[in-house]
Formats: C-alpha cells, structure tokens, sequence
C-alpha cells in the first residue's frame, strides 16, 4: 500500500510540474506577442507616415493583440502587471489617435511614438510580468531584507 500512494504523490507532482511549465512557456509567448504586436502597431505607423506603405496600420492585427492582453491578464493577476497593460494600450491608443486625427502634424506623431516607446521598452523590461511567479520569490525577498 505505501508503494501506491509514493506513486500516486510523484504522478501528482510530475503532473503538477508539467502543468506549471505549460503555464509558464504561455506567460512567456503573450509578452513576447503583446511587445512584438506592439512594435509591429508603431512601425507601421512609421510606414504609413513616410509612405513607405499604404493601409498597414488598418491592417494591423488587433485581434491578436486583444487576445494575448487577455490571456496575460488571466495568467498574471498582479496590480502591477495589469498596469503596465493599461499604460500600453493608452500609450498605443495615443499613437493610433495622433495618427488618425492629425496625419500631418508631425511633432504630435512623434510624441505619442515616442510615448509608445518608452511604455513598451518598460513594459518588456519589467522580468515580473512574464517570469513565472515562483521564480520571482527569491529575488523579492532579497530586496526586502536589504
């Protein structure tokens, strides 16, 4: 009988383990695709804005950009991560509003990509909201005992 329940605790925590890494390789995939659709948003702006492409911004996936926004928010329910989405999808907003509403008003386009820049470069350097949260303890306590 013990022999029984050593292997049903080590399926558990195999099992346990493997859904942790799935979880973790998904947290890591929708920052990576919420930053490159996000750079992908401001570069066709840039190609639009100096004619180097025509209709790539309203071509852009937003679909996929709402998704990976809401799987993060599912993954990852910390005030801090949820914040950094709101301030990129303002920041993204802003590029998109500067853009439609005043095409030629170069200093205004330049700000909010600028803005956008600056949202996103923080948003991808900020390692707790796509590390796996386990992973985060140790450093955390690190800087509390300091």
């Amino acid at each position: 009988m013990p022999e029984a329940s050593i292997a049903w605790a080590a399926q558990y925590v195999t099992r346990r383990s493997e859904v942790r890494e799935r979880q973790d390789a998904l947290l890591l995939k929708q920052c990576a695709l919420i930053a490159a659709l996000s750079e992908d948003y401001r570069n066709r702006v840039w190609e639009e804005r100096n004619k180097v492409a025509a209709g790539v911004v309203a071509a852009w996936d937003l679909g996929a950009y709402r998704l990976a926004q809401a799987r993060l928010r599912i993954l990852r329910r910390e005030a801090d991560v949820l914040a950094a989405l709101e301030a990129l999808g303002k920041a993204g907003t802003g590029l998109g509003r500067a853009w439609r509403l005043s095409p030629q008003d170069a200093d205004s386009i330049q700000a909010a990509r600028e803005t956008h820049r600056s949202v996103l470069s923080a948003f991808t350097d900020a390692r707790s909201f796509c590390a796996p949260a386990d992973q985060l303890a140790p450093e955390r306590d690190a800087i509390r005992s300091a």
